[in-house]
């Protein structure tokens, strides 16, 4: 399956830092994914932002925003949904234009801000950066969203999101590549990054291909997977990436390896727990989702299978809580990932979240 992604050869590479967003939320496991596991009933992650340099041009992005400090300033229909709910428990500390200028970042040098999709926790607070900051979206954003609230009394976006900036809406047209089953723009026109078209989540859900070192042969990425996945056991294990016999770093800790065999009896059908995921897409039995299109977001699972059972690309989704303590984040620069031992340290973590 691995061999299925082909991501074009270049010498340039972007930098990236990655932000933690200081955003911390406990959600049902329920309204992400099935089937319950161990009687694990909340789950809990931070929100992951990226910082992209792109030195040639000297141009900054920002990918995704998290969850704005004051939360409850966002569009009356967002806010009301999220209290009625009562699903989400939020805690944030900054925004993440305060973030980047405590770390000595002007925010006049942010050129633009990439929303991976719409929802609450990636949105953040635009308002926050300058109006040269351009917002950068996926297809059928506009069709789709706009106006914003109040101009449109439904909408769960804010018209001080857009205004004075421009609203760049990436269309279908220019993703005339195809990497990893994925259709990719090269936005720096010279496969440095790549915005990802990844259905399924959200209308316009789109992700971001960073070339993080380039060697004769042995490139190395970071994938920002956004909403892709909500949980490393909707990924892992997968026919090219199965569970070991001995797993290590032992997920559950202590100095000697991890039985894989011990994860049998909690894996949703057994026959398969070293080859298969244990969480999917949770569809309730009327039909809703948190995916806008389940079966097409499940295809785009799939295809982020292809790049996580790669060794030279780093996987890392919006709300991987298993990153935690492994890998470090802005000011300091995520490049040298590989070297550092991320992916293998950080890799079956989550196992540790069912608690046998």
């Amino acid at each position: 399956m691995a061999a299925l992604v082909n991501i074009p050869q270049s010498t340039s590479t972007v930098e990236v830092s990655i932000i933690d967003t200081t955003s911390t939320i406990h959600f049902p496991t329920a309204f992400f994914v099935t089937p319950e596991i161990n009687d694990v009933k909340t789950l809990r992650g931070g929100s992951y932002s990226f910082l992209i340099e792109h030195k040639p041009s000297g141009k900054r992005l920002v990918f995704d925003l998290g969850v704005r400090k004051d939360w409850k300033n966002y569009a009356k229909p967002l806010l009301d949904n999220l209290l009625s709910t009562g699903a989400f428990t939020l805690d944030i500390k900054k925004n993440v234009a305060d973030i980047l200028t405590d770390h000595g970042v002007s925010l006049d040098t942010i050129d633009g801000i990439i929303w991976s999709h719409t929802h609450f926790d990636h949105i953040g607070d635009p308002s926050t950066f300058p109006s040269s900051t351009s917002l950068i979206v996926g297809p059928g954003f506009s069709a789709a969203f706009l106006p914003a609230y109040p101009t449109n009394p439904s909408s769960q976006l804010l018209d001080t999101d857009f205004a004075g900036r421009s609203l760049v809406e990436i269309q279908p047209s220019q993703f005339d590549q195809t990497i990893g089953g994925y259709k990719a723009y090269d936005y720096f026109n010279d496969g440095s990054f790549y915005l990802l078209d990844v259905p399924g989540h959200a209308i316009g859900h789109i992700c971001g291909l960073a070339r993080t070192t380039t060697t004769e042969g042995n490139a190395t990425f970071i994938l920002m997977g956004a909403d892709t996945v909500h949980h490393a056991g909707q990924l892992r294990p997968s026919d090219a990436l199965p569970l070991p016999d001995q797993i290590t770093p032992n997920p559950l800790g202590g100095p000697l390896p991890c039985p894989g065999e011990m994860f049998e009896k909690i894996h949703p059908a057994p026959e398969t727990y070293q080859t298969k995921p244990f969480y999917h897409i949770n569809v309730d039995e009327n039909g809703n989702s948190v995916a806008h299109d389940p079966v097409e977001a499940e295809h785009s699972v799939d295809h982020l299978k292809e790049f996580d059972a790669l060794e030279n690309v780093f996987v890392a989704f919006a709300h991987d809580a298993s990153l935690e303590g492994v890998i470090q984040t802005f000011p300091a620069k995520a490049n040298d990932w590989k070297a550092a031992g991320w992916k293998e340290e950080s890799r079956w973590r989550f196992l540790a979240d069912w608690k046998l």
